[in-house]
């Protein structure tokens, strides 16, 4: 696995894809931390007790949603692709003919796109929280804003549903066809981003509430019980066969 891991790892790291990615998350980092930092300030509100219930909605947003993105995008741009560009010119069959165990090669793959999504998503998260806190919030109120449900949703629970997410579609697009396989993805990020957003303007979702992360966590089970399932598709036939139809 380490080995599939490092491969990988170095290949994607070399691409132009990456270093996009990397810059872009760089950008919606300080563009989110300075943004929110200035708006909060010319706000007369912010020092009033009533504010917190706001401020604590603003930052659980950001814990949710900046991990999100950053993961989403890894996914789109690096889950399906190479997995494609292996089974055109044989690479993949050439690691079947090695003592490389399945299990390894899938869970390989898998780590090497969502490690670096996943550092750098909890690195653009920490940075974001700690600006808006430490720079406007504390100044204001004598306190900071960090509601621990919020944060277990952003830096473990989200992750986890997305590495899970990830692991479906690699295992899809090893055992089948990859341009089906990114399909699940779209249907969960697109409903994610759109549905959330209507549930709490509604007041049917509290981000800052253990409800709401127990509710995620259950999800995720569920997405890795999906996977854990459809497991038993990854075979040397399977592969072999797929690669063929590729």
């Amino acid at each position: 696995m380490n080995v599939i891991l490092c491969r990988d790892f170095r290949e994607l790291r070399q691409t132009n894809a990456f270093r996009i990615m990397v810059i872009v998350a760089a950008v919606i980092t300080i563009a989110a931390a300075a943004g929110i930092s200035i708006v909060l300030s010319r706000q007369a509100w912010l020092g009033e007790e009533f504010a917190r219930p706001v401020l604590e909605l603003i930052i659980s947003l950001v814990a949710y949603y900046l991990p999100l993105l950053i993961l989403m995008a890894f996914i789109w741009a690096f889950a399906t692709l190479p997995l494609t560009k292996e089974k055109i010119n044989g690479n993949i069959e050439c690691l079947l003919a090695t003592p490389l165990r399945l299990g390894s090669l899938w869970i390989g793959k898998c780590l090497a796109i969502f490690l670096p999504g996943f550092g750098i998503s909890v690195i653009a998260l920490l940075l974001v929280l700690l600006v808006v806190n430490l720079i406007t919030i504390n100044p204001a109120t004598g306190y900071l804003v960090l509601p621990i449900p919020a944060l277990v949703t952003g830096f473990i629970i989200n992750p986890l549903l997305f590495f899970g997410l990830l692991a479906f579609i690699v295992l899809f697009s090893l055992a089948n066809n990859p341009e089906i396989a990114i399909a699940p993805s779209f249907i969960v990020g697109f409903g994610l981003m759109m549905g959330l957003p209507i549930g709490i303007a509604t007041g049917a979702i509290n981000l800052a509430l253990w409800s709401f992360t127990l509710w995620y966590f259950v999800g995720t089970v569920i997405v890795w019980a999906v996977v854990g399932y459809f497991s038993r598709l990854l075979s040397k036939e399977n592969i072999v066969l797929s690669s063929k139809g590729s």
